[in-house]
């Protein structure tokens, strides 16, 4: 299913936060856990002794990598590329010019890679834990979003979670994406299909709202959601700029980790 979980870290509080998830989905997916840093101004060896030690704490099987003087995003994309790994990483989740003037090494890797990727937000709560509870997966009726679904499926199943699927409409019901209300009702119901022939419990609802990443984060705070589960355009240059990401905006708003897939092709 997947051979190891891939957790970035870069020595801050922030990014140590991924392991303990990381850790749960190893243990879930029955997977080893590898913990990977991208060395810049330290040696090697400094850089393996505290993986090591990191290591050292956790009860599933572990392994330590250390790829010097390459940027993060590289350095994650290559570590799992050609594989069937899946990644698990902190991130601020910024959007708009802060992303612009910043740097996301999380939208940089969901650019390149097609690889699954959990992100864990700057709002997600302390020691998440994720399973045994409900997996809000987003979903608009086009086969973007519909890319998410069997990842989403098969990872469900692992971790002991009920679904709930939804779309988001306009205030006024008007849906937000290309299908009428009918069809985008008639599309939720074979999304939640995918999830209840795989044994799944799976319920579907329409959100209300005029921001969609805003209404997908209240609903993970009401349920509450213990992962979302999304696909992403992983747009590039001035549209990503201009128009936002709703995946990074949910990233970083959600109270919990943010299941991300890019589909196979775009």
């Amino acid at each position: 299913m997947v051979s190891s979980i891939v957790v970035p870290l870069d020595g801050s509080d922030l990014s140590r936060t991924a392991i303990p998830v990381g850790e749960q989905l190893a243990r879930a997916l029955d997977s080893t856990l590898t913990l990977l840093t991208a060395g810049w101004g330290s040696t090697v060896e400094d850089l393996e002794r505290d993986l090591t030690s990191e290591a050292a704490k956790l009860d599933v099987p572990t392994q330590v990598t250390v790829v010097p003087d390459t940027f993060p995003a590289t350095a994650i994309h290559h570590a799992v590329s050609g594989t069937d790994d899946a990644v698990c990483m902190a991130t601020h989740g910024r959007g708009g010019w802060g992303k612009a003037l910043l740097g996301s090494v999380a939208e940089d890797l969901l650019k390149v890679t097609q690889r699954p990727v959990l992100l864990l937000g700057p709002s997600a709560a302390p020691l998440p834990t994720i399973t045994g509870g409900v997996m809000l997966v987003t979903f608009d009726g086009s086969p973007t979003s519909a890319a998410i679904l069997p990842r989403a499926a098969r990872w469900a199943e692992r971790l002991n979670l009920s679904v709930r699927v939804v779309a988001v409409t306009k205030d006024d019901g008007t849906p937000i994406g290309q299908l009428d209300h009918g069809q985008l009702t008639d599309a939720l119901e074979q999304a939640a299909q995918v999830f209840r022939d795989a044994g799944l419990t799976a319920e579907v609802e329409l959100l209300t709202g005029k921001d969609a990443a805003g209404a997908i984060v209240e609903a993970a705070k009401h349920l509450p959601a213990a992962i979302v589960a999304m696909s992403t355009h992983a747009r590039t240059g001035w549209e990503r700029t201009s128009m936002g990401s709703v995946t990074m905006k949910v990233v970083h708003d959600a109270p919990c980790p943010v299941l991300v897939q890019k589909p196979p092709t775009e």
